[in-house]
C-alpha cells in the first residue's frame, strides 16, 4: 500500500480590495482542517476532484484558511470570495521549481 502524504499548500491570494485601496498579496498556510472542509464541500456540491479543477481547489482552500485565520470574516460566503479573487498561486510549487533537489 502506498504511503499517504498530507499536502497542505501555502497559497498567495490577491483579492479586489474594498474602495480605492491597492490590491495586496496575502500568504496563507492551509491545514488539514481546510482540506477536510474541501472534501466535505466537494461531495455536497458535486464538484470535481482537486486535480480536475486545481483553481477551484486552491481558491476554496485559500477561502477556508483565510476565514480560519481571521483574515476574512466568517460570514463571507465562498462564492463572494471567489468573485473578489484576482489571483491565486500555490507558493509551494514555486519553491519546488526553484530547487530541483526537492
Amino acid at each position: 500500500m502506498p504511503e499517504a502524504r498530507l499536502f497542505s499548500p501555502r497559497i498567495r491570494v490577491i483579492m479586489q480590495p474594498e474602495g480605492e485601496a491597492e490590491p495586496k498579496p496575502i500568504d496563507v498556510q492551509t491545514t488539514n482542517a481546510d482540506l477536510v472542509l474541501w472534501d466535505r464541500t466537494r461531495v455536497t456540491h458535486k464538484w470535481p476532484k482537486f486535480d480536475d479543477a486545481p483553481f477551484l481547489w486552491l481558491t476554496f482552500l485559500s477561502w477556508a484558511a483565510l476565514r480560519r485565520n481571521g483574515e476574512i470574516p466568517l460570514d463571507v460566503k465562498y462564492e463572494a470570495f471567489e468573485k473578489r479573487t484576482l489571483s491565486i498561486e500555490n507558493i509551494d510549487e514555486d519553491d519546488n521549481e526553484a530547487d530541483p533537489t526537492q
